[in-house]
């Protein structure tokens, strides 16, 4: 996976020379794949932990996170790919410790920032956490359309 978005850039980068326009667009094409593999590598992780969570043997792994550092800045790395039309925007204070479970928070913010990716051509998507009543909330936001009010009774 990693391989194939490193070259999906490469070849989005105006400043790489490829052989010609044609060889180009065929790489281009076939680097589609990407997407699939994504698709693949997110099912097995959550058919792995489903499998885990209803046999009792999923594990919390709590530890200490610097929220920006530890947790948000990787997952805005995760989520950037190089020629989209959106940024990823990070509001969240500077050496916000908290006590969680790195691996398990990152994955919930990706899925959900992965979703937004799907809903946007252009603009953004935050990645925003503050304070109420002395607990951390995070939420992601972005510029896409939103979801149809006569959808979201179905979803929350």
């Amino acid at each position: 996976m990693t391989a194939s978005v490193f070259v999906s850039s490469a070849i989005g980068d105006k400043k790489t020379s490829l052989a010609d326009f044609e060889t180009r667009k065929l790489i281009q094409d076939d680097m589609g794949i990407n997407v699939s593999l994504t698709f693949i590598n997110d099912l097995s992780r959550n058919m792995l932990d489903m499998n885990r969570a209803s046999s009792n043997q999923l594990r919390i792994v709590l530890a200490h996170a610097d929220l920006l550092r530890d947790v948000l800045e990787p997952v805005a790395s995760m989520m950037y790919n190089r020629g989209e039309a959106f940024e990823v925007l990070l509001d969240c204070p500077e050496d916000l410790v908290v006590v969680t479970d790195h691996m398990r928070l990152k994955q919930i913010l990706l899925n959900l920032g992965r979703n937004a990716t799907k809903f946007i051509e252009k603009g953004f998507i935050r990645l925003h956490v503050y304070e109420v009543d002395k607990m951390i909330q995070i939420s992601v936001e972005d510029s896409g359309s939103g979801i149809p009010l006569e959808k979201q009774d179905r979803l929350f």
